[in-house]
């Protein structure tokens, strides 16, 4: 910690502060004092992708709002792995992925972005930037006015973002524009808890278990559990044992998909950690996670057993977002989850617009990348690399 802290000072200034999410013995930091509209040496990137392996969680507070800008954000992410495009950003996604139709992207007034500005046009407009296809825009402002009727949804499965695919991804972020302010419900929340609808998750799961998977914050935070310190925590025989196992991940029931280990191991760091062994990871929409060699069934009891140890509240964190922030997470050594929430709003004080980028590969410490066209077009769907007034030296 002591070194990590110095190596701060020294790349960026003796003004930078680093101090703990939670408690000095858990996973997460905020780090004070930098500025992310600055490119990053070789040496700072090499350093922030330290700070994140070893600590799961970062934030940077205080990113100035008139200053930063989106395209900020997906700078730094070049340095994490390449960025995803999300396919909600194309007109024609589904056509290029059957016939490899040329890609076009969404009209402007009907991309996420132009939607959220019409909500409150004179309250809030979203940060430049936020039209890139790399860009998953979270927000509860489209189809949300001041004539609406509020509308709220529970929370999701835990997951991490798309594990199912052979390179899964390594790093998501984001940058807080606006959160919830206004506190109404029974318990002095944003929201009331949120019942689940039936088969949300599966029937025989034992009461502990969804207790801990319910057990989600009402005020708009993200919920994250740390899969690193889990995985330490078992006696030397469950992680021998654990180790020896692979998981088949796929995204539909029928796909043949892919063999990977259950434990990850951090090639920077030699941690290892538990990633993503949750069998309802990602809803009723993708496949479940099953264990080599077991059942169905048998790979669903299995991994209930490792989800109920990794969502104990000793390995839980409720991160609580500021405007100004921007977040970091691993997702190799971590799983998340989002909360309940007011899906229509029709008051700007309860507006949730935050600007997400998720990335996958090995990282880099001296833009632009050099992932070959095979890599991109293999691994990267829809094939994307930022612009080079984004990335260039």
């Amino acid at each position: 910690m002591k070194d990590l802290a110095l190596a701060l000072r020294q790349q960026f200034g003796r003004e930078i502060e680093i101090t703990p999410l939670i408690a000095e013995d858990r996973m997460g930091r905020r780090i004070h004092g930098i500025d992310l509209t600055k490119k990053l040496s070789a040496s700072q990137a090499e350093l922030m992708v330290s700070l994140l392996d070893y600590f799961k969680i970062i934030t940077f507070p205080g990113q100035h709002q008139e200053s930063f800008q989106v395209g900020d954000l997906e700078r730094l992410a070049n340095h994490f792995g390449a960025p995803i495009p999300h396919p909600k950003n194309y007109a024609n996604y589904i056509e290029f992925k059957k016939k490899r139709t040329p890609l076009r992207l969404l009209p402007r007034d009907e991309q996420t972005a132009s939607r959220c500005d019409q909500a409150f046009p004179e309250a809030i407009q979203c940060r430049p930037g936020a039209d890139s296809p790399a860009v998953y825009v979270v927000t509860n402002l489209v189809g949300s006015g001041a004539h609406r009727e509020e509308e709220t949804v529970g929370g999701l499965h835990w997951h991490t973002d798309i594990e199912f695919e052979p390179i899964p991804l390594s790093t998501s972020m984001f940058y807080v524009q606006s959160v919830p302010s206004t506190r109404n419900g029974v318990e002095g929340t944003w929201v009331n808890d949120q019942p689940r609808e039936e088969g949300f998750y599966h029937p025989e799961s034992s009461a502990e278990l969804m207790a801990r998977r319910n057990k989600l914050p009402l005020n708009g935070e993200t919920a994250y559990a740390d899969t690193a310190a889990a995985f330490a925590d078992l006696d030397a025989a469950k992680q021998a044992e654990l180790e020896s196992v692979l998981v088949r991940r796929r995204l539909r029931v029928g796909d043949e998909g892919w063999l990977i280990p259950l434990v990850y191991q951090n090639p920077r760091t030699g941690e290892k950690s538990l990633h993503s062994p949750i069998w309802a990871s990602r809803g009723k929409n993708i496949a479940p996670v099953e264990v080599d060699g077991l059942s169905v069934d048998e790979s669903r009891a299995y991994l209930d057993e490792l989800e109920a140890h990794i969502l104990q509240p000793k390995y839980r964190y409720d991160h609580q977002h500021t405007p100004g922030d921007v977040t970091l997470w691993s997702n190799f050594s971590t799983v998340h989850n989002a909360p309940p929430a007011k899906a229509i709003i029709n008051d700007p004080n309860d507006a949730r617009l935050m600007f997400r980028i998720s990335c996958k590969g090995e990282p880099c410490y001296s833009l632009p990348r050099t992932d070959s066209d095979a890599w991109i077009d293999r691994n990267i769907s829809p094939p994307y690399r930022s612009p080079e007034a984004l990335i260039k030296p």
